[in-house]
């Protein structure tokens, strides 16, 4: 067995099981992981799992074995000393160079103080894409223009006007008399003006007549018999005596 042959039972077992044991260094569990954008936010990724890894010197579980088993169809016996042989020389090669690739899994790594964690493999959508059915979305930039969006090469389509002329009455029909020009605005500002200085002028000329009448009445005494009775002329006239 190498890292290529355990990355491959790994990625088939994963996608159908939350936790999967490397007996003598861990568990890998899956938990679900709703979508994200990448780093450069372009991109979306689709639900998923999220791959984590727990290290435990005690973890055991024979899946890994049994399903090398059944998919290679090779005896329990083999399966079990190749796997338990590769893990030994995979423990110390990850105390040694502090990381180790899955391919199509991932990387787990080690840090300074011994504590180990897993890194997913996120290429194409990762180990799930395919299992839940999405694909990652690229996001495209949005261009506008303001010049026409018609294709250069396209010529603009003839549009035909239907014909309003009447089967049945085939002579065209007689203009209709257009109305003449409205007056122009300076031409009716100045009549209006004519009229309103002749209102004045005549009520001008009204109240000087009504004035020359009353001063010609005054002065040849017919004034005050338009004002007062007779009796009270009379009077008068004893008051001025």
């Amino acid at each position: 067995m190498d890292v290529h042959l355990l990355s491959r039972l790994l990625k088939e077992l994963i996608i159908d099981n939350d936790r999967i044991a490397l007996p003598g260094m861990g568990y890998f569990q899956a938990e679900p992981m709703p979508a994200y954008f990448s780093e450069d936010g372009k991109t979306i990724y689709p639900p998923s799992k999220r791959i984590s890894f727990k290290w435990d010197d005690r973890a055991s579980g024979d899946m890994l074995a049994a399903y090398y088993t059944k998919t290679y169809g090779i005896d329990r016996n083999t399966a079990d000393i190749e796997l338990d042989t590769f893990l030994k020389q995979l423990k110390p090669m990850l105390h040694e160079r502090k990381f180790i690739d899955f391919p199509g899994v991932g990387r787990l790594k080690l840090t300074l103080d011994g504590s180990a964690y897993f890194v997913t493999d996120n290429t194409d959508g990762g180990v799930f894409s395919q299992a839940f059915g999405f694909e990652p979305v690229i996001l495209k930039p949005v261009t506008r223009s303001s010049e026409s969006t018609s294709r250069p090469d396209e010529t603009p389509t003839a549009t035909c006007e239907p014909d309003t002329t009447d089967i049945h009455n085939p002579e065209p029909e007689q203009e209709q008399e257009k109305p003449g020009p409205a007056p122009e605005n300076g031409t009716t500002t100045h009549e209006g003006r004519s009229r309103i200085w002749i209102i004045l002028l005549s009520v001008a000329a009204a109240i000087i007549i009504a004035a020359v009448i009353l001063i010609l009445l005054g002065r040849s005494g017919h004034l005050d018999s338009l004002i007062y009775s007779d009796e009270e002329l009379e009077l008068i006239q004893q008051q001025g005596a």
